[in-house]
């Protein structure tokens, strides 16, 4: 912990973060520091005065507004830089690694929805397996039933045919509830 960490601090490292167009630099232990800093002042709420205790409530406030800010003004900045195709210097490690990821999440959507289109090369979609099967119900289902697709199905009557995603039919089939209709292509 930096010797002395406090609401100062913090509000130091907010404002230099807020004015100012690049990212500024923080120590890597700077969050550690706050998490600190918090536990420190929740540990002096539990045993304050009522006025000491408003306070400190009062100051807890703060320093979460200003590191929910802090946090907001460094994701905006780091994206944009992120979107012109480079990670900006400054970032903590833990930063770096998660808009790295971004980066190479939009150089994907880049590759695959944006190049094609401005290229004027549409992707042929693949057809998609089927993954349904055809069923004769053997019973009465009188309730609705959840496929694994989350869509709803049924109520069904004996005797009625139906498709339905491949797990859902095979927990009917296993119940006795319906027969398998086998479609030969």
């Amino acid at each position: 912990m930096m010797a002395g960490f406090s609401f100062e601090d913090l509000k130091r490292v907010w404002l230099a973060e807020k004015n100012s167009r690049e990212l500024t630099e923080l120590p890597e232990e700077f969050y550690q520091n706050v998490a600190r800093h918090v536990a420190a002042l929740n540990l002096e709420l539990k045993r304050g005065e009522p006025l000491q205790r408003e306070l400190l409530q009062e100051e807890l406030r703060n320093v979460m507004r200003m590191v929910h800010d802090l946090h907001l003004s460094r994701t905006l900045k780091a994206i944009d830089e992120v979107t012109q195709g480079h990670l900006p210097a400054p970032l903590l490690e833990r930063e770096r690694y998660a808009f790295s990821e971004v980066r190479q999440s939009l150089e994907k959507l880049y590759t695959e929805l944006i190049f094609p289109a401005m290229t004027g090369k549409a992707a042929i979609a693949a057809p998609h397996e089927i993954t349904n099967v055809l069923l004769i119900m053997q019973d009465e289902v009188p309730q609705k039933i959840v496929g694994e697709d989350m869509r709803q199905y049924g109520p069904f009557r004996r005797g009625e045919v139906a498709s339905l995603p491949k797990r859902s039919g095979e927990l009917m089939v296993k119940h006795g509830l319906a027969r398998k209709i086998e479609v030969k292509l």
